[in-house]
């Protein structure tokens, strides 16, 4: 692949990286859940060593890290040079991006994963909540089945509220950003950018023809 500038090297940067962050994101929630399975059901994962254990939980959050930032290396090449108004919008997102402070990037990058953190952290308060509960040696089942719902039903409340206010917060965002360009305008402006740089180039060699020429 082909960097042509420091603007494209550092949008291919930030791409990889969000796309190699998100991969080790999945990897690890693969492998918290491998390793609680194996844990749980595996009669011999107690004998496991030390070694296969960390192996469980690195080998999978690296590898989709890995793959995701390629894929992610990929994509962002092949949209690069599809086209001029792909590769000039793809920048111009690079750009609005960069031009965000840190809290905007976190809560834009929440938002954007809105429904997986919450899909996530639903899950994992159902079962957090269970195994707290389940450590009452006096209560039920029944009764315990109970505790641990209200719990999960107070965290639920909690997910919402933060969905509240991330979209919020994202619509306040999007007002401080300038309004888009139609898409027809883009693709104008792109043809006119790029028929003038080759007017430019064809001007250059003729003037470098030309002084050749005289210099004979």
């Amino acid at each position: 692949m082909k960097i042509l500038d420091k603007e494209e090297r550092q949008a291919h940067i930030s791409h990889i990286t969000t796309e190699g962050f998100k991969g080790l994101v999945y990897g690890s929630i693969l492998s918290t859940g491998l390793f609680a399975y194996l844990k749980k059901r595996h009669a011999g994962f107690n004998r496991f060593s030390t070694s296969i254990k960390t192996c469980i939980i690195v080998m999978p959050t690296i590898s989709l890290g890995a793959f995701f930032a390629d894929q992610g290396s990929w994509e962002f090449d092949k949209q690069m040079h599809s086209s001029a108004y792909t590769q000039g919008k793809l920048l111009e997102e690079y750009r609005e991006w960069n031009n965000l402070s840190m809290s905007d990037k976190i809560f834009t990058t929440l938002n954007q994963y809105k429904y997986e953190v919450i899909i996530t952290s639903w899950v994992g308060s159902l079962y957090g909540s269970w195994v707290y509960v389940n450590r009452d040696k006096i209560m039920t089942t029944s009764q315990k089945a109970v505790q641990a719902r209200m719990y999960a039903q107070a965290i639920t409340i909690v997910l919402l509220l933060g969905t509240i206010l991330l979209a919020m917060k994202e619509q306040e965002i999007n007002k401080s950003k300038p309004a888009p360009l139609p898409a027809w305008k883009q693709v104008l402006l792109d043809k006119e950018a790029e028929e003038k740089r080759l007017l430019e180039s064809h001007k250059a060699r003729g003037s470098k023809a030309e002084s050749e020429e005289n210099s004979k």
